[in-house]
């Protein structure tokens, strides 16, 4: 299974997309751009610490992409 990287968002929305994907059977997972550059000795320019990227598997990129498009507006102020 091969997985791509749809975006990045905010670690605190993370805990609700985590939801939402597993309640519609998203095989996903999270990486955090900040944690990777200090285990490897440098720090990514213009990382942040509370920053993560998604990734899911690119057989189901188009029913994420759906997925968050709603979820956004939903939770939209």
């Amino acid at each position: 299974m091969k997985h791509v990287c749809i975006g990045t968002l905010n670690h605190f929305d993370s805990n609700r997309i985590s939801i939402v994907l597993e309640e519609h059977k998203i095989d996903f997972f999270f990486k955090s751009s900040y944690e990777s550059s200090l285990q490897s000795g440098w720090m990514a320019p213009g990382s942040s610490f509370n920053e993560k990227l998604l990734f899911v598997d690119e057989i189901q990129v188009s029913k994420t992409k759906k997925l968050l498009e709603n979820y956004i507006i939903d939770w939209s102020p």
